[in-house]
């Protein structure tokens, strides 16, 4: 799934395997499919993300019934993200 985040307010650090990223208001970023990457702001901000496959709303959904010792089950959050297309290795 393509993802593109829109800086709108803040710093917004964006992480990858390698590498992070500060974006700042009026930054866009696209990141390809099957990238591996993580957000963080922690001083608060706001982003605007478009998703190409627009099921994003459904992987939120799941993510929010989910218990920590699942978030920590890393066979369980491959196989989420896998069934949502987020990233697969």
């Amino acid at each position: 799934m393509t993802e593109v985040f829109y800086i709108l307010e803040g710093e917004v650090e964006l992480i990858f395997d390698k590498e992070s990223i500060i974006c700042r208001p009026g930054d866009t970023i696209t990141i390809p499919p099957n990238i591996w990457h993580a957000a963080r702001c922690e001083k608060g901000g706001k982003m605007l993300t478009i998703f190409k496959n627009g099921q994003f709303d459904l992987y939120l959904k799941k993510m929010s019934k989910m218990s920590n010792s699942e978030f920590k089950d890393k066979d369980l959050m491959k196989s989420v993200s896998a069934e949502f297309d987020i990233y697969e290795e």
